[in-house]
């Protein structure tokens, strides 16, 4: 459950962000695609969690995790006004996006690696063809 949490943070910290920008350039397509692909990564990074090697990059997901935290602490100050210029910017976007796709893709390296047979008597009969 813990290795889902940053997922959530860098989406919540990727979504606040889009939409104070959307005001400013107005375009539907490009919120869209600002909602759908943290999302997206976001989902396939909680998905791989539950069937990857437990504590595969374990420092490497507690950075992440941090850095999430961080980042929706920043966007919600920008968001009170207390820092105008943290909120909305596409720098804190960006970041959140580029940490959602790099946690995908540890999740991705952390998956248990495929056994191969090394010999012919380790095939089965069941995997030759005649």
């Amino acid at each position: 459950m813990k290795s889902m949490i940053a997922p959530i943070l860098l989406v919540a910290t990727a979504l606040l962000q889009s939409m104070g920008l959307f005001p400013y350039h107005g375009d539907g397509i490009t919120l869209a695609g600002q909602l759908l692909f943290p999302i997206l990564f976001a989902l396939l990074a909680m998905y791989l969690s539950t069937k990857g090697t437990p504590g595969a990059f374990a420092t490497v997901h507690l950075v992440i995790l941090i850095a999430a935290a961080i980042l929706l602490l920043l966007s919600l100050v920008g968001m009170n006004m207390t820092l105008p210029q943290l909120y909305p910017t596409m720098i804190l976007y960006y970041v959140a996006f580029l940490l959602a796709a790099v946690e995908c893709g540890l999740r991705i390296a952390g998956m248990p690696k495929k056994r191969r047979p090394r010999d012919r008597e380790e095939i089965s009969d069941s995997e030759t063809t005649v």
